[in-house]
């Protein structure tokens, strides 16, 4: 018969291995002497991005880490007091938690993965970096329209410039009537 504790480890890795398995993004960090409320703050911003933070025993992660096959991940976990799940935009997920990181010091960012890749805290801080996905997409688009808009303006004026001739040459002021000449008495 198996023991209650062991049965109840590896539920705690079966579900672990789910979160991981529901949210390709993750971020591992360690922090200490943090106020409950102050973790809390982190939380509640975290779930507004769609991220949670928890605290996981390191023996049960690893163990959820290797059902994923994520061996790799396994020196991150052990340097690492807890992990933040993000469905979408790591982005948004790396900026809170490096902000928070600045502000506490008992906190630090050990590492992530995104997309079959192990993040070190340098690309970490250089995804909290990037401005927001809707500015990037607005640059985007911005930079698709000009020449299109630069098109339209050359093309504006060249019309502009015809009209401007075409009315020029039809108003009475452009073509005066020709003075008839004044026969004169030979002098």
């Amino acid at each position: 018969m198996e023991k209650s504790g062991r049965k109840f480890k590896g539920i705690m890795v079966d579900e672990v291995a789910k979160i991981i398995k529901e949210n390709p993004y993750l971020f591992f960090v360690s922090f200490q002497k943090i106020p409950n409320s102050k973790t809390e703050k982190l939380r509640r911003t975290l779930k507004k991005s769609s991220s949670d933070l928890k605290v996981v025993k390191k023996s049960i992660l690893k163990l959820a880490l290797k059902k994923r096959s994520l061996d790799s991940l396994c020196d991150l976990a052990e340097n690492s007091s807890a992990i933040t799940f993000a469905k979408e935009d790591p982005a948004r997920t790396s900026k809170i938690l490096y902000d928070f990181a600045r502000v506490e010091e008992n906190m630090a960012i050990k590492g992530g993965y995104i997309e079959g890749e192990i993040l070190l805290v340098d690309r970490i801080k250089e995804l909290a970096m990037l401005p927001p996905r809707e500015v990037l997409l607005a640059r985007v688009v911005g930079g698709m329209k000009a020449p299109i808009s630069g098109l339209a303006n050359v093309l504006r004026g060249n019309i502009q410039k015809l009209v401007y001739i075409l009315n020029t040459i039809s108003s009475p002021k452009a073509n005066p009537p020709q003075a008839e000449k004044k026969e004169g008495k030979g002098g």
